[in-house]
């Protein structure tokens, strides 16, 4: 729907009443913190009857065309009105200063979870100053001048913040040969100069067949004008794409279907294994969101290849608002958004162009411009957070919490090959070893391997490889869906120090590489210091000095029937696998999948949670009961509850192993407490079995109210390997009414 009449449309006495001014758009120093409420139309079911009113007619419409909704659906419905702030400027001279609003619409409750609000700005013809406005574009064709206004903008205002690249001083130069890009004046693949200035095109490549470089064309590819004579044979979308680079006055273009040969595997991963490099050295990241394969195409390249409907309302004269659109809202129900490859091109691109919903967006690490919105100057920024601003980490914000965004967001992505999963994140591995300081094993850092291994499923997990080691089951790599990994901290912002604390008192494990060859410590600050000469800057997770543990713990922590943690670990007790002969040339042996270490192991029945409980945890998990029946903690199953219901309905035991030390919330303890009530009130049960005693040396005793859980981690065995089968908590004091035979120091062969 688009109406561009001058004169203002009839309204209704509601509409009337809302009283839109330019005022409530343009914040000025005359009417700097003017109060405006939250307005109401009235139910969706009376805005559709009015008609004849513009306003209501226009929010029917719109909220009519993103969701459906029958006449007794719309009667509940309320349609809202409010006024958020939008934009401000800022400078060393000037304090910050809101100058704008926007006026967003939504229904209330949300009829739909997919249905976005609708969002108004005032036309920047009619506002005193244009800035934070609303804009009209183009209907056919995207503004070319507009893009390099954008780009140069960028280079000129904004200096080393937008300019220095995340990798630069952090890791060795670009290390492949031959490196190749698509010179967009000749027409073919070059090879790629030193210090040469080039854009990148992030894109679903989809299932069409399209022309891609191999050993047989790709000489041919590199003589003048052949691409050119190829040009039926490339894919659309890196046809726009070379359209846009010329366009916006760039030379080279780097495309990885045309410059990486697909079937050359040294070339291929040495590629994948410079993402980080190739993005993030890159002037600007042509993002192909609105497509869903290689042929889609980049809508407002070429004249009539969009047709962008903007709405324009004249409400009174010299008041008329146009719509606007809110980039996550278009990129987030995207093919693109959602696929695992492009995560890491976002991630270290400087600048980004991205194209969604039929429109041009951009992106740098100061500023936010859109097609429709007037923002290009150096002073102003917009209240626009979109998630990929948090990413890379500032100064501020610690690389822990960093971390734990980017692998939720990455491991909720798709494959279209499940073996992509380490090197889809391969350019994102690099750049966090150099962020922590130590190499990564299977996507978790070593130097904070204790907090890396709480990560849990946010929804029922799947086997990347059922029946198959390529794997391992203790890496989120190892499994499907989305995943999380929590603050083990009192400090939820994950703040370095904090961590490295958590990480000297309050873990205990010493873990181990175990090979045919060698058993090494997970995490030798020696060996990675001199294996990676580079690394200059603090740092970050275990720390070794003035303590007798490899990984900084000043002492150890347990003993059991007098035996202290020292005299345990090396003992005779190792693992029944590592005496079979044979065992050496497993799959998961060559690989290093395989981790050893020495805690403690406990077994534990199981019950059915609360429905409170239940929904606290949302992706299903099952109460863990101590031997007097005490509700003792939880565990949440990898594969879901549903896989789990035999072993709780059937009362079955589970195995335990104790990872750290966590803490928990004051109503838990709570109910735990009055279950241990209870059962000293019944008494202790008759057991034919003395179990072991255990005694925990740690955490500081100021600190043990506070840290009065143990993260443990639910196994199982397969090949007289453990498996892991999902995390949880159990109270510390819980370990004593351990099933029989009790607490039991263990050596684990983890794969």
């Amino acid at each position: 729907m688009s109406r561009s009449t001058e004169s203002p449309e009839p309204l209704c006495e509601t509409c009337k009443s809302l009283n839109i001014t330019v005022e409530k758009f343009a914040i000025s120093p005359e009417n700097p913190t003017q109060a405006i409420g939250q307005l109401h139309l009235g139910t969706l079911d009376e805005v559709r009857s009015r008609t004849e009113c513009v306003w209501c007619s226009f929010v029917a419409e719109q909220f009519q065309a993103s969701s459906p909704i029958r006449k007794e659906q719309a009667q509940p419905i309320r349609c809202q009105m409010e006024w958020p702030k939008y934009g401000w400027y800022q400078s060393d001279r000037l304090p910050v200063a809101d100058r704008a609003r926007q006026l967003c619409i939504f229904a209330e409750p949300r009829f739909d979870e997919t249905t976005p609000d609708i969002q108004l700005s005032l036309l920047a013809e009619d506002a005193p100053e244009p800035e934070f406005h609303g804009r009209l574009i183009q209907r056919d064709q995207i503004d070319f001048d507009l893009v390099k206004t954008w780009l140069n903008g960028c280079l000129s205002w904004h200096g080393a913040e937008c300019e220095k690249p995340v990798t630069e001083d952090l890791s060795p130069p670009l290390n492949i040969p031959d490196i190749r890009v698509i010179d967009v004046e000749r027409m073919c693949l070059v090879k790629m100069a030193k210090g040469c200035q080039y854009v990148t095109l992030s894109y679903v490549w989809g299932s069409i067949p399209t022309l891609m470089a191999t050993k047989e064309n790709i000489t041919q590819m590199e003589k003048p004008g052949k691409l050119r004579e190829l040009a039926s044979e490339v894919p659309r979308t890196i046809r726009d794409a070379i359209h846009v680079t010329a366009k916006i006055g760039q030379r080279f273009l780097w495309v990885d279907r045309l410059c990486i040969v697909q079937d050359d595997k040294a070339n291929l991963q040495a590629h994948i294994w410079n993402m980080e490099r190739i993005y993030g050295d890159s002037i600007l990241l042509i993002i192909a969101a609105d497509g869903d394969s290689a042929e889609s195409g980049l809508l407002g390249v070429r004249p009539g290849t969009r047709h962008h409907q903007q709405t324009i309302l004249p409400i009174r004269p010299k008041v008329r608002l146009v719509t606007t659109r809110v980039l996550d809202v278009l990129r987030d129900s995207t093919t693109y958004q959602h696929r695992a490859w492009t995560l890491q091109e976002e991630f270290f691109a400087r600048r980004k162009l991205i194209f969604v919903g039929g429109q041009i967006f951009f992106e740098c690490r100061h500023a936010h411009w859109q097609e429709d919105v007037v923002l290009e100057n150096p002073t102003m920024r917009t209240k626009y957070r979109g998630w990929g601003r948090l990413l890379p980490p500032g100064e501020s914000l610690s690389v822990f919490l960093t971390y734990s965004q980017i692998v939720h967001n990455y491991t909720s992505r798709r494959l279209t090959w499940e073996l992509d999963i380490l090197d889809a994140f391969a350019g994102i591995s690099n750049y966090w070893e150099d962020r922590f300081g130590t190499t990564m094993k299977y996507g978790l850092p070593n130097a904070a391997f204790d907090w890396a291994l709480l990560w849990k499923p946010q929804e029922p997990l799947s086997s990347r490889e059922p029946g198959q080691s390529t794997f391992p089951s203790w890496s989120w790599a190892g499994w499907k869906g989305c995943v999380s990994i929590h603050p083990p901290t009192k400090d939820s912002s994950l703040a370095p120090r904090g961590m490295q604390e958590w990480l000297t008192h309050h873990t205990w494990i010493v873990w181990y590489q175990w090979s045919a060859s060698l058993n090494a410590l997970l995490w030798d600050v020696i060996r990675e210091r001199k294996n990676q000469p580079w690394r200059e800057r603090a740092h970050i997770g275990y720390r070794c000095s003035n303590s007798v543990d490899p990984f900084g713990r000043s002492s150890h922590r347990f003993m059991i029937d007098g035996k202290s943690q020292e005299d345990m670990s090396w003992s005779l007790d190792r693992p029944d696998a590592l005496e079979d002969p044979g065992f050496e040339s497993s799959p998961q042996a060559v690989s290093g999948q395989l981790l050893l270490f020495w805690t403690v192991s406990a077994r534990f029945s199981v019950g059915q949670l609360s429905e409170q409980e239940q929904n606290r945890h949302r992706v299903g998990a099952f109460a863990v009961l101590d031997r007097r029946g005490v509700a003792s903690g939880y565990a949440i199953p990898d594969h879901g509850l549903l896989a789990m219901l035999p072993v709780v309905q059937n009362d079955n035991e589970i195995e335990l192993i104790l990872l750290s030390d966590s803490s928990s919330t004051s109503m838990t303890d709570q109910r735990y407490d009055k279950g241990v009530e209870h059962a000293e009130a019944q008494g202790e049960p008759p057991s034919e079995t003395k179990t072991r005693a255990i005694i925990d040396r740690g955490p500081p005793i100021e600190d043990a109210e506070t840290w009065n859980l143990y993260n443990v981690m639910l196994i199982g065995w397969r090949d007289r390997v453990a498996v892991r089968k999902g995390s949880g908590k159990i109270y510390k004091t819980a370990i004593q009414y351990a099933l029989a035979p009790g607490p039991v120091w263990k050596s684990i062969l983890l794969g």
